[in-house]
């Protein structure tokens, strides 16, 4: 691209479908006071929130979940590339999701074929004719999910009509492999943009106005006749103090301008906020199936003063309480730090933080009262050994602790269970069962599935030491992306594999049955139980986990081990509290066998939940 010198004009910034109406853009939300502070002038558009109102919100709500089949980016491809691949097969390839979204939408697959050879189309051109994009001195697009083709069919449309602006792309979604396949099969982007822009974009900005050369400009890979030029990745930004507070101004508008606030359809709106980057425990013990982060992978986190300076802002300026932290990990100190005072200051604030499933009943209670409303903890298993297998350093019975003071606390907790790892065994699905068996009362997971190697993972990294003899991009992508453009082993997430040394699906299929039939009771009232009111020295169990409601007494001494056991404990501990050994191994052995206590690596648990909300 050439050198020389254009008008200090505004800087476009656009977030395109298929994205949930829900939820706004971080990337914008951040990059607009970003900008701003380098006195640049930034104009964002949620378009994903206006597709919602073209085409249904509830129709938009479903397609934006990513499905196996990503259908989400499919519905762009013909608007992106035109017609290239066999829509029936894809559609009979992915037949039982297309049943689900069709469900779940309250749609037809007719409906979905209009929306792909009509809608898109149309809502395309009513977003290049609406806006006025000449005022703009370059037009950027934020790509995460299920973004990418939309983006693409966009930048199209934009530079047949205004040829000489420029188009750059940037988010999560550019690491450097995807960055080079997509500029080099899409020519009407100019740039795309990997790693922090919290410094670099704005100096792109500077030098395109200025009329310099981009040459050297650390994360920013772009067209220079016709060759592609890469300085390479731009810098984690180490000082995450610097960055400002988001500015969620134009989704607001958005979302009353569009009706969805209004819609029947609305889900309640969660706002995200970043307080960390990168993964602490990634950069110690990558966790072989997790494709995040990657080349930012080290650990930067707001200090919990500038956070709660955030919330303030945040909570005031638009009167709203719920916060999404979109950071992969909690910061360690935020537990005491941050959540500490908030429990202090008796906020209605609620967080939801993804974790480490190592927090104690203690540091659960004191952040319930910050705060905490929903975890992501990266439970993925109840086996010890399955855990060592995927580099979780964690136990299965720390795991269940966890799940037991989340369901107490009333901490929603977001964990999945995950199956197909080198090395397991049938007992480790045996014994997973059988703990599933008698947590009724827990809180289920959302979901059991065989772990993926995306791209970025250990697995996907380095398949054969994870015994993976076949990796190929996910069908999808050739109903996606055409295949004589785009290499789709370069641009896709998601890979379809086979792997050895794993059990056969019917080892698997007791822990299936058994997680979709605890899902199901969770749906039902009453839930299933397992509780105690606690008298002076005495406790009286209630078990409502099976068809007729069992009712236990314990007292004294069996009564205070019951409580000792509130959290998981070696049978020596507990005789050195209470002595008389014998009694000890005859008392837990009643209680493991009436499934009020279990014993789960060489620890005992009790299952039952106290009755008293404030235990």
């Amino acid at each position: 691209m050439s050198a020389r010198a254009r008008p200090k004009k505004p800087v476009a910034l656009v977030s395109m479908p298929t994205l949930g109406a829900r939820s706004p853009s971080f990337q914008l939300a951040l990059l607009k006071p970003t900008l701003e502070r380098a006195g640049i002038e930034l104009q964002p558009f949620s378009l994903f929130v206006y597709f919602g109102r073209h085409i249904g919100w509830q129709l938009n709500e479903v397609l934006a979940n990513v499905y196996p089949c990503m259908a989400g980016e499919w519905l762009w491809s013909k608007a992106a590339f035109g017609d290239f691949a066999d829509d029936e097969a894809y559609l009979a390839y992915y037949e039982r999701n297309f049943r689900e979204i069709c469900r779940e939408a309250g749609c037809t697959l007719g409906d979905l074929r209009r929306v792909r050879e009509r809608a898109t189309f149309e809502f395309i051109n009513e977003m290049v004719e609406s806006v006025d994009w000449s005022r703009f001195s370059l037009i950027g697009f934020s790509v995460v999910f299920q973004q990418m083709v939309a983006t693409l069919a966009m930048a199209k449309a934009l530079k047949r009509k205004h040829p000489h602006i420029p188009i750059v792309l940037g988010g999560a979604t550019f690491e450097d492999d995807i960055a080079l396949q997509v500029i080099q099969a899409s020519p009407d982007v100019d740039f795309v943009h990997c790693g922090d822009g919290d410094a670099s974009f704005p100096e792109l900005v500077k030098r395109l106005h200025a009329g310099r050369s981009m040459t050297g400009l650390p994360g920013l890979m772009w067209r220079d006749g016709d060759r592609i030029v890469y300085a390479g990745r731009a810098p984690n930004l180490e000082d995450l103090n610097q960055t400002p507070t988001p500015d969620f101004d134009e989704y607001f508008y958005a979302r009353s301008h569009t009706g969805y606030g209004a819609s029947p359809a609305a889900e309640p709106l969660i706002l995200p906020i970043e307080t960390a980057r990168g993964c602490w425990y990634g950069a110690k013990n990558h966790c072989t199936f997790c494709g995040l982060n990657r080349a930012g992978l080290d650990f930067r986190a707001k200090s919990p003063d500038r956070v709660l300076e955030m919330l303030k802002a945040l909570s005031r300026r638009y009167d709203f309480h719920h916060f999404n932290a979109i950071d992969n990990i909690l910061a360690p100190e935020y537990v005491t730090e941050l959540f500490g005072k908030l429990a202090e200051a008796h906020t209605d604030l609620k967080l939801h933080y993804e974790i480490r499933p190592n927090l104690t009943r203690a540091q659960l209670k004191m952040m319930r009262r910050g705060g905490l409303f929903s975890v992501q903890p990266g439970v993925e298993s109840l086996s010890t050994h399955v855990l060592g297998l995927m580099k979780k350093h964690t136990t299965g019975v720390k795991n269940l602790e966890l799940l037991k003071w989340t369901t107490y606390y009333g901490i929603d907790n977001l964990y999945n269970i995950l199956t197909g790892f080198p090395g397991e065994t049938r007992e480790d699905y045996r014994l997973q069962a059988d703990v599933i068996r008698q947590i009724p009362h827990l809180q289920p997971p959302y979901a059991i599935v065989q772990a993926r190697p995306d791209r970025g993972s250990p697995m996907y990294e380095a398949p054969h030491k994870h015994s993976i003899s076949r990796l190929e991009p996910s069908e999808c992508y050739r109903y996606i992306f055409p295949p004589e453009r785009f290499d789709l082993r370069k641009v896709a997430y998601y890979f379809e594999h086979t792997v050895l040394n794993i059990l056969p699906d019917e080892d698997y299929d007791e822990c299936y049955v058994r997680v979709a039939d605890w899902q199901a009771r969770w749906k039902e009232e009453p839930k299933p139980f397992l509780r105690y009111r606690k008298s002076w020295d005495a406790l009286t169990l209630e078990d409502g986990r099976g068809a007729q409601v069992v009712k236990h007494a314990l007292a004294d001494r069996a009564a205070k081990l019951y409580e000792l056991c509130a959290e998981a404990r070696r049978k020596e501990d507990l005789v050195a509290k209470l002595g008389d050994e014998a009694w000890v191994s005859q008392t837990l052995a009643s209680l493991v066998e009436a499934e009020l206590v279990i014993l789960l690596d060489g620890k005992y648990l009790a299952l039952a939940l106290p009755e008293n909300p404030d235990h």
